[in-house]
């Protein structure tokens, strides 16, 4: 795994996704708009970093058939990533 400098944002982002994951143990998808509503940051700015995440391998976004983002979900490595920045999201 190479070395990958998250912003504090990016870290609280990767944070809600494990703790989501976690909670529900993997058996339901994240919310795209629980994420932007539970961070209270731009939507823009999530979604631009999400797509990045998606290829990156990290999640994946499930869209409607128009495309919307409607679910996330963290690929294995996505869950690798998060737990080598859990802790450290303030």
């Amino acid at each position: 795994m190479s070395a990958v400098r998250l912003s504090p944002l990016h870290k609280r982002m990767l944070h809600w996704l494990a703790a989501d994951h976690q909670r529900t143990q993997g058996r339901i998808t994240s919310s795209h708009q629980e994420l932007v509503r539970a961070l209270q940051r731009d939507k823009g700015n999530i979604s631009h970093s999400l797509r990045t995440w998606e290829e990156r391998g990290w999640i994946v976004i499930g869209r409607s058939s128009g495309g919307k983002a409607e679910s996330l979900r963290l690929t294995p490595e996505g869950q690798k990533r998060a737990s080598q920045f859990a802790g450290s999201c303030d």
